[in-house]
């Protein structure tokens, strides 16, 4: 009987043992969004002011300062994704931040091709390389959607 009630404790102990860790595991990923969210919060009002006139630039002609302002975007851009690369990712999504991250270099590059289209007076090129950074843009959101982010989804810049 002593042998089966001290077995019976230890299962017990080990089960309660077990039980937190089950919860430990779901927390890193909300962990890892309440890193990563004031971070972009940041960059996305940065860009913003960077962005704010773009539109109308473009639509006025006025190419070179919309393609200075799109470089700069992408530089913003770049900062973000270095702040982002060094916050270790929960062990269970650590590829899912690997394919965002990488998506979001590939949106940077197309918005710097972007500004170097506009500053070059060809606004078609820019507009096409616009919609595949839009693209990109898309594609991350969905890589990232099980995070819930708020800020770090991406919307259209301009």
């Amino acid at each position: 009987m002593r042998g089966t009630l001290g077995t019976l404790a230890a299962i017990a102990l080990m089960t309660l043992a077990v039980v937190p860790l089950a919860d430990a595991e779901e927390q890193p990923r909300e962990a890892y969004v309440t890193q990563v969210e004031p971070i972009c919060k940041a960059n996305r009002a940065a860009n913003e002011r960077i962005m704010a006139g773009a539109r109308e630039r473009v639509n006025k002609g006025k190419l070179e300062q919309a393609g200075k302002q799109f470089v700069r975007v992408s530089e913003s851009f770049g900062g973000l994704i270095e702040q982002l690369a060094v916050i270790p990712a929960p062990a269970a999504d650590s590829h899912r931040v690997e394919r965002w991250l990488s998506l979001m270099r590939l949106l940077k590059s197309r918005l710097r091709s972007v500004g170097k289209y506009f500053k070059a007076g060809e606004k078609i090129k820019a507009t096409h390389e616009s919609i595949l950074a839009e693209r990109s843009g898309i594609s991350a959101n969905n890589i990232s959607i099980v995070f819930h982010f708020n800020y770090c989804r991406f919307k259209r810049l301009a």
